[in-house]
């Protein structure tokens, strides 16, 4: 069920040098790579010729040369130069390969699968990006992208997810488990999850800090306070394949130094805990096939959430959106 009207991440800028680099977005291989002035430019990964990825290739002159017998090809995906050509023979006409719309835009190179015709609309930006300095990572999850979204919209599972790496698992761990109130909205491309709140949808006071959860079509998720110390998180998951994704993830750090992105090759632990229970999850749906879920009132979140993403792959969202109440409450104990 992939949305494909939609810009996505094909890779962190900082990944995308002087090399071709191969990456897998919805069902297709491209081939990212950085033509005339260092403009990034994104194509099938495959050579008309025969077959061979392009990302084994090399980039000379802005072109990208496969790397088997040196067919060259534009940032458009003509064909623009055979070696094995004998002076006065022309390049066999419609020789070339699929290219897809790129840009580069806050710390991400983000192409777009959605064809139709005319020009797609501006890519995604990143709000308040230049205000950070951020830490940046990708790492490819064993499990479908609606499933690690859910996840960081689910208030309730730091605690017992995150031991000794989430905010939430301390204070329960010096306070208990407390009964919250949450504010769920409707946005024109997503939702957010605002708590813990008053029934009146104002801020609670005292010490408790309010988080704010979004969720913006098709597939980020970002974390930030409101009050107290600043925190600020983003998170795309990329689709690969129908169990699969790769999360690409932006933290802001919280001293104003060095580099505005840094690229991390390390999974964070807080990552890497949510990323075992998924696939666990995605082993058991792939095992035993569709299982009945029991739903309490702590679901409503990620259910919400779920039921967005079926409206938008049918098409139906902006009819839908019209449908739901724009404020919920939701009481849980977390």
């Amino acid at each position: 069920m992939f949305l494909r009207p939609y810009w996505y991440v094909a890779c962190a800028s900082a990944q995308l040098g002087a090399a071709p680099r191969a990456a897998r977005v919805l069902d297709q291989d491209i081939v990212v790579f950085r033509g005339d002035g260092g403009r990034p430019r994104a194509l099938a990964d495959r050579c008309c010729h025969r077959g061979v990825k392009l990302s084994l290739g090399r980039v000379t002159g802005g072109e990208l040369a496969c790397g088997y017998h040196g067919w060259r090809f534009d940032g458009g995906g003509a064909c623009v130069h055979i070696p094995s050509l004998a002076p006065g023979r022309r390049i066999p006409e419609r020789c070339g390969v699929p290219a897809f719309p790129c840009v580069e835009q806050d710390g991400y190179v983000w192409v777009w699968l959605g064809g139709g015709e005319g020009a797609p609309p501006p890519a995604p930006s990143i709000d308040g990006f230049a205000a950070h300095r951020w830490d940046q990572g990708s790492v490819e999850h064993q499990c479908a992208a609606l499933k690690g979204l859910e996840n960081n919209l689910d208030w309730c599972h730091p605690v017992f997810a995150h031991p000794w790496t989430h905010g939430q698992f301390y204070i329960a761990l010096l306070r208990g488990l407390r009964e919250q109130l949450l504010e769920m909205r409707v946005t024109p491309d997503g939702m957010t999850l605002r708590g813990p709140v008053r029934e009146d949808g104002g801020a609670p006071g005292g010490r408790s800090t309010e988080t704010l959860l979004s969720f913006t079509l098709p597939d980020r998720v970002e974390v930030r306070s409101l009050g107290g110390p600043s925190r600020r998180i983003v998170l795309h998951f990329v689709p690969t394949a129908p169990d699969r994704c790769r999360m690409e993830w932006l933290v802001a750090r919280a001293l104003p130094f060095g580099p505005r992105v840094r690229f991390r090759r390390d999974e964070p632990a807080i990552l890497r805990q949510d990323r075992l229970l998924l696939e666990s999850a995605e082993r058991t749906a792939a095992e035993h096939g569709a299982l009945g879920e029991h739903h309490v009132e702590a679901d409503a979140p990620t259910l919400l959430l779920r039921r967005i993403v079926g409206w938008a792959a049918r098409g139906e969202w902006e009819q839908r959106r019209a449908s739901l109440p724009e404020r919920r409450v939701v009481r849980v104990v977390s």
